[in-house]
């Protein structure tokens, strides 16, 4: 085995065909290096130079004269593998230390539990040798955290396992409200097309809404521009709409429709006026007749006050050969009724299908699952479409400078 500085192409390759989160793509060393961020990419080859373990790594200055070090997710390798990582942070720790590096911290894109969204443990994974190791080389744990923090990555993410699954399996396994929803978009046709970043501000207005109503800080227009002028086919921005040219005349024709039964139903009813099953038939066209013209007039209106098309979620995704990622997500509270969330998540779950991808990550949750927790309403929708959350090993420090880091830890207590 040899440690090895690795070219972009040999990284991306390497962690396209390796389970890796979207932190560690090709893509973003190309953003970092644009936004003038000291980056690296280093690995090990084999004996016949084929890549067998890779990341990407950042470093910033700290207390003036040292780096820390961070791979966001990474690095990417077999971490069972315990010859393998035991040879790589070795190599990687004096590869550090000709850089000035303080410390590093990792928190590996690797499973310690499968639960489902009521917490209850579904299956551990053999984690324990990974913990072994990392501490025989002298990583600390910084343990088994819950929450959301402005440093450290989410620990727990909720996760769809498409493999094998059909788009009606898909709809068949979800709750009923879930179920009830993803039908009602595909029926009323709510449309979902890609925004460009010109195109953003559309997306943002969605998030402002949100966070207002949900309390929570977004990220700046910089970091969405940025990702999308940088990660090409990797990153969508799809925004649901309502197109009014098409959606009027289908309530038009199925008003038509309703009309249409109604009268036969009445003929019916007129030949045998005890027919209960035409007089329930008739009850039951004339209520649907009912909310059709409601649903009519209410577009008909929109139309007018907005033209021909109604934007009313968006969200923003990060995409792998491995996963879709549900990265962020907004929704306009005044025509929720639409459900366009529900039109962007089905659009995309099938966009996982058609490309052959294994994973639809709904991402973070807190990880606390009692009713009074901070998310508890997305822990319920995100539950709903029978996903399972997964818990990662969680975040891992090695001084590399021993003494200037117990400085270091001082200063920051």
């Amino acid at each position: 085995m040899k440690f090895v500085n690795l070219t972009r192409e040999a990284f991306g390759t390497f962690t396209d065909k390796h389970k890796s989160h979207f932190t560690q793509m090709a893509v973003n060393y190309d953003l970092k290096v644009s936004e003038g961020v000291d980056t690296h990419i280093v690995g090990v080859v084999d004996d016949n130079d084929e890549v067998i373990a890779a990341g990407l790594f950042t470093a910033v200055p700290v207390m003036k004269v040292f780096k820390y070090f961070y791979s966001n997710r990474g690095p990417v390798m077999d971490f069972n593998n315990k010859e393998l990582v035991t040879f790589f942070f070795k190599e990687l720790k004096q590869y550090m230390k000709k850089h000035n590096a303080l410390h590093l911290r990792i928190d590996p894109y690797v499973p310690y539990q499968k639960r489902n969204h009521d917490g209850e443990i579904l299956e551990t994974y053999k984690t324990e040798d990974i913990f072994n190791t990392l501490q025989a080389l002298g990583f600390v744990h910084e343990g088994f955290t819950t929450g959301f923090h402005p440093i450290n990555q989410i620990r727990w993410h909720s996760i769809l396992d498409l493999r094998s699954k059909t788009a009606d399996q898909l709809i068949k396994d979800m709750d009923s409200l879930r179920k009830r929803n993803t039908k009602k978009v595909i029926k009323n046709g709510i449309k979902v097309r890609d925004l460009t970043v010109d195109e953003l501000h559309i997306f943002r207005s969605f998030m402002q809404d949100t966070s207002d109503k949900k309390d929570f800080e977004d990220r700046g227009d910089d970091y969405y521009i940025s990702r999308l002028n940088q990660y090409g086919d990797r990153v969508k921005m799809p925004v649901a709409y309502i197109d009014f040219t098409t959606y009027i005349p289908e309530l038009e024709a199925e008003v038509k429709t309703l009309e249409q039964a109604i009268e036969k139903s009445k003929a019916e009813i007129e030949k045998k006026p005890d027919n209960k099953k035409a007089a329930n038939k008739l009850a039951d066209n004339e209520r649907q007749k009912e909310a059709a013209l409601e649903k009519l007039n209410e577009a008909q209106s929109l139309q007018s006050e907005h033209g021909d098309t109604l934007p009313v979620a968006a969200a923003f995704y990060f995409i792998n050969p491995h996963e879709v990622v549900y990265y962020a997500g907004g929704s306009s509270n005044e025509f929720r009724h639409f459900s366009g969330s529900y039109a962007i998540q089905w659009h995309m779950i099938n966009y996982a299908l058609e490309h052959g991808i294994d994973y639809y990550n709904f991402y973070g949750i807190s990880g606390d699952f009692s009713e009074n927790a901070p998310d508890a309403g997305v822990i319920k929708f995100k539950k709903g479409y029978n996903a399972d959350v997964i818990e990662y090993i969680g975040d891992f420090t090695l001084p590399v400078n021993k003494l200037a880091y117990k400085a270091y830890s001082m200063l920051k207590r």
